[in-house]
């Protein structure tokens, strides 16, 4: 029990630097968390919207979108199984907020994603292998 555990807080730290490091603008930090082969798919709604097959193409991707003037990204539940020792799958939720600038004003995006993830474990450490992100709505509220 004590190997999933360690498994379980490694896997939650991956998703949770995700948001950390996204919020600082530092999708450089990506190479610590995607393998470098990593498959990330983006979806909005039922539209898929991005296929990326390297960790590299993820950062530029990433970075092409700009930087919002404030972001805060903030991760719910987590649900890990365990395929074997060095695989597992898992779904993460989400609730990831922007302020950017459009037409000389601030406007306040929030997006609903789902992460479903597979990890693996490669000499002693997880990694994000692939990625299906899914936003599932998103909302313009009013900004104070």
């Amino acid at each position: 029990m004590t190997q999933e555990m360690e498994s379980r807080m490694a896997l939650k730290d991956l998703v949770d630097r995700y948001a950390t490091e996204s919020d600082k603008n530092n999708q450089d930090y990506y190479r610590n968390l995607f393998r470098p082969d990593v498959k990330l798919k983006v979806y909005m709604g039922d539209k898929h919207i991005m296929d990326i097959h390297n960790v590299e193409d993820m950062i530029a991707q990433y970075k092409a979108f700009g930087t919002a003037k404030a972001s805060f990204h903030q991760n719910g539940q987590q649900v890990v199984d365990f395929v074997d020792d060095t695989h597992a799958t898992g779904i993460c939720y989400a609730i990831a907020t922007l302020v950017t600038e459009a037409d000389g004003n601030d406007r306040l995006t929030m997006y609903a994603v789902r992460y479903y993830d597979k990890y693996v474990k490669v000499d002693g450490r997880w990694w994000i292998a692939e990625r299906e992100q899914h936003f599932v709505y998103a909302a313009v509220p009013p900004l104070v």
